[in-house]
């Protein structure tokens, strides 16, 4: 067995006794947990070298010359309804604590066992970091308050074509957890990040003053419905794309449509009044990938959403049943 290349996690059905797919993970997974939900399946990949160098000298202790491979430990998080890795982080930079870790032993760490959170398999720590994010909304759209129209953004953000005006915030001096954040290089210095997009829809008056930002909470409802993409949190997050809007039962509501979880989600708030704005639903979408385009209309007395998808080339229509206003999370 090679224990520095990559592995692999089958799946198999216990009724029929057959393997019905598998997917490749980090060097030498050494044990697997499901998430509570059982949405993720998180691997242990060890990496630990298959041989060391040649051994230097005749007595103890003995000594060796550097192994050729040594792959490096990792954690794979599977998404279990795709069957795809969603993200295969390492160890570098992560926050320790304790006394007495070893740390001079020229090897990088080896995980060998996961334990998940017993109170939410959904906790995602919101921290407040050293860093801002520039708003460049995509989609936007209008509606009437009080006499005054305000503007609704998906503030998506987005960095040139070419990359060339993109970077790696650890160029910059960052450290973990902010080392591997893609920042602007026209307005980020060091102690001072801008990324591109607030992962936020907002709300503006007519002069452009902000009345309301959604903060965290597309990214937290995201990773609660299990379809928050990690590859994507060191570039701009759920990437909110576009925004529709719609009055039902006498209430203003906004959908907002973000691009890049690893199913379709269409974000559900009640903005009848901007200075009370309440997240309301999630909509998920299990076969398509990335909406685009969305819209929403009134026909024959129903209400309907309908959702373009730019990565699984799919246009969904929804039936909008009813509007539930629910608190912010």
């Amino acid at each position: 067995m090679d224990r520095t290349s990559p592995g692999f996690v089958t799946f198999h059905d216990t009724r029929r006794r057959v393997r019905t797919g598998y997917v490749t993970v980090g060097a030498l997974p050494d044990m697997l947990a499901f998430s509570h939900d059982g949405s993720k399946l998180l691997v242990a990949n060890e990496g630990t070298p298959d041989v060391y160098g040649a051994r230097v000298g005749a007595s103890v202790p003995w000594i060796f010359a550097a192994p050729a491979v040594d792959p490096v430990g990792s954690v794979s998080v599977i998404d279990v309804a795709t069957r795809t890795v969603l993200a295969t982080p390492g160890f570098a930079g992560v926050p320790t604590f304790g006394s007495f870790l070893r740390t001079t032993t020229g090897m990088d760490f080896e995980p060998e066992y996961i334990a998940i959170d017993p109170l939410d398999n959904n906790v995602v720590d919101f921290i407040s970091p050293a860093a801002q994010g520039l708003y460049m909304p995509d989609g936007i759209a209008t509606y009437k308050w009080r006499g005054q129209t305000l503007l609704v953004m998906a503030n998506e953000g987005d960095f040139r074509e070419d990359d060339a005006d993109r970077l790696a915030a650890s160029t910059l001096s960052a450290t973990a957890p902010l080392n591997r954040l893609r920042v602007s290089a026209t307005e980020s210095a060091p102690g001072d990040l801008y990324a591109a997009g607030a992962r936020t829809f907002s709300v503006r008056d007519e002069s452009g003053n902000l009345v309301y930002d959604s903060g965290d909470i597309l990214d937290k409802e995201a990773n609660r419905c299990g379809i928050y993409n990690d590859g994507r949190s060191r570039d701009k997050g759920v990437e909110p794309e576009g925004v529709a809007l719609h009055d039902i039962g006498g209430r203003t509501y906004a959908f907002v449509g973000l691009e890049r979880t690893s199913k379709s989600a269409v974000a559900v708030f009640d903005i009848t009044d901007p200075f009370d704005v309440a997240f309301v639903d999630m909509i998920v979408g299990e076969v398509d990938v990335s909406p685009e385009g969305i819209a929403v209309f009134r026909h024959r007395g129903d209400d309907y959403l309908a959702v373009a998808h730019e990565v699984s080339i799919t246009t969904t229509l929804y039936r909008i049943d009813r509007a539930r206003r629910a608190a912010n999370r």
